[in-house]
């Protein structure tokens, strides 16, 4: 298993695996399959791409022994000077064949890896649904995530069914003092 950042020359295998993961599991996700019908490649290569070679928004990959792309995990830090400390981490998905085996730990830790150089990122964010099959709170709470405020009930309409949602936040070790920001 091979984990790296996407590049623009992964988009089609990316849109192929997004699209998938949407019709998939859809319960995972804000985005839905009909979201998605009108990007054309080039919105998938923006997506995914990092131009300028900076940290603030990246989606790793991982990759089978035969190169194809299995999972991935997007990361976009805050844009807006007041909340420049938090960033999020949105979109995990691993295909169903190779879901236990470790890929998806294996891209959260590439990812909390990769950001640790990050200048005074303090929080990693998520957001997470909560139905009566699928929950992942206890998962992430595993890499040390913690639920912060109340269930957000009705939070997504999905195949006609409400679905609640929790945010989740992991503090960062990046912290410096609120009086040298």
């Amino acid at each position: 298993m091979t984990i790296r950042i996407l590049e623009k020359t992964d988009a089609d295998e990316y849109r192929h695996l997004r699209k998938f993961a949407l019709q998939e599991s859809p319960f995972a996700f804000c985005d839905s399959l009909e979201d998605e019908a009108t990007k054309s490649i080039l919105d998938y290569q923006q997506e995914i791409s990092n131009d300028s070679n900076k940290s603030e928004k990246f989606t790793l990959g991982a990759f089978s022994s035969a190169n194809e792309l299995v999972g991935f995990v997007k990361f976009k830090s805050e844009e807006r000077t007041k909340a420049s400390h938090k960033a999020s981490l949105h979109a995990l998905y691993v295909h169903p064949e190779y879901r236990n085996h470790g890929v998806a730990t294996k891209l959260i830790n590439c990812l909390l890896e990769r950001i640790e150089a990050i200048n005074n990122l303090e929080q990693l964010i998520l957001s997470t649904t909560i139905t009566s099959k699928v929950s992942l709170v206890k998962y992430y709470e595993k890499f040390g995530f913690e639920i912060i405020g109340g269930i957000i009930k009705e939070d997504l309409i999905v195949q006609g069914q409400y679905v609640d949602a929790v945010y989740m936040m992991k503090p960062l070790n990046n912290k410096k003092s609120c009086n040298s920001h």
